[in-house]
């Protein structure tokens, strides 16, 4: 039988694979509000980050307001290392230390940042729930193993990040060729009369078809994976120097996946690509934004744009970005963004069909998850003879 470290290694092997729903749900709850409070503190950090940019960046900003803003952010920022210092500490001393902080960030979360935001004021009281909501969608998060999930698809995008350069380079072309798009000036006028609500209603449109297309993709890898190349992974050679490692002369039996290990191990693999795409398409907006500060003049952008400027005369107004504004029209902004969702769009496609990429970053991919799918097949073997 294994020993009781055996297992939490086992456990700690699924969950930094990014296969947390293969665990059961005791597993799972265990020391939950600890491992969710980085999640809050993070998503705090960044909310305080963004308003405190916001303000400062503004016409008439409130130093007294940014300095407590800055605070907060300080705070939240330090939080997840003292989490971590709390954890190495004994482990009498370490439970208690670490739940107690962890209550800590997320009251910090819940009191003081509508506080900080409204003052002591009946608005802060009426957002305090919204606070608390996210706070416990955080934790809900964390049970279902979200950052288990992003955490290992960031690390092995980031590894076959030198794929993404090779890709660009093979989707150059729809970038050059959309460079005579961007300077027409009908996709002007359309870009400057667009709300931002409206332009992030069609990126999330055209987000939605690309997600549907990756998942397809990826749900057919995943079940060739199982069925039609089951023969050709051998679970003791995959499972080699893992905690999950099995005698070469037993052969480990391989069942169905259950429907939440489906959507896990597909969720690994859309989540991985869906970074490279993420930053594929931020590559190209920094270019546009770039190439529309250079390449067009204040007045010829107010000349597409019908006169959309902030007065008679005047140059067009400055763009914003969550609320931080930027020494750059809002014309500009819309524009590069609107055409690098559309070459995002097309990234996407070219990832499933694109023979290099294959070769460089999926199937690497689908070989790192035939090794997770070994080790669950063996940890279900494992919990069986216990």
């Amino acid at each position: 039988m294994p020993s009781v470290t055996d297992i939490q290694q086992v456990h700690e092997w699924f969950l930094q694979r990014g296969l947390p729903l293969v665990l059961t749900r005791r597993v799972r709850s265990r020391h939950l509000v600890e491992r969710s409070a980085p999640t809050v503190s993070g998503v705090g950090a960044l909310t305080a980050v963004t308003m405190l940019l916001a303000e400062v960046t503004g016409d008439a900003p409130d130093y007294g307001y940014a300095l407590r803003l800055g605070v907060i952010t300080a705070v939240l920022i330090a939080a997840p290392f003292a989490l971590y210092l709390f954890h190495r500490m004994d482990s009498t001393r370490g439970v208690l230390g670490r739940r107690t902080s962890a209550l800590l960030v997320m009251a910090i979360f819940v009191v003081a940042m509508p506080v900080t935001v409204n003052g002591w004021s009946i608005a802060a009281a009426t957002e305090a729930p919204v606070f608390m909501l996210i706070t416990l969608v955080a934790i809900w998060l964390t049970y279902l193993g979200f950052g288990s999930i992003a955490s290992w698809a960031f690390r092995f995008a980031w590894v076959q990040f030198g794929a993404l350069g090779t890709l660009m380079s093979r989707a150059l072309p729809l970038p050059m060729v959309t460079v005579v798009v961007y300077f027409t000036g009908e996709l002007w006028q359309l870009a400057a009369r667009m709300s931002r609500r409206r332009l992030w209603e069609i990126i999330g449109f055209l987000a939605l078809v690309a997600l549907i297309f990756v998942v397809t993709t990826i749900r057919d890898e995943v079940r060739m994976l199982r069925e039609d190349r089951a023969e050709q992974t051998d679970t003791a050679t995959l499972l080699a120097g893992t905690p999950l490692a099995v005698p070469t002369d037993r052969p480990v039996p391989k069942t169905a996946l259950s429907r939440a290990e489906r959507i896990n191990v597909v969720a690994v693999m859309v989540v991985s690509q869906a970074i490279q795409v993420v930053f594929f398409t931020a590559g190209v907006f920094a270019f546009f934004l770039a190439l529309g500060v250079i390449a067009v003049p204040d007045d010829v952008a107010v000349l597409w744009s019908a006169e959309q400027a902030c007065a008679v005369g005047q140059p067009p107004c400055d763009g914003t970005w969550f609320g931080i504004n930027l020494p750059i029209p809002q014309t500009v902004v819309h524009m590069s963004l609107f055409v690098a969702v559309l070459c995002g769009l097309y990234f996407t496609a070219s990832t499933s069909t694109d023979p290099l990429y294959r070769q460089r970053f999926f199937e690497p991919l689908i070989a790192d998850v035939a090794v997770s799918l070994a080790g669950r097949d063996a940890y279900l073997a494992m919990e069986t003879s216990r």
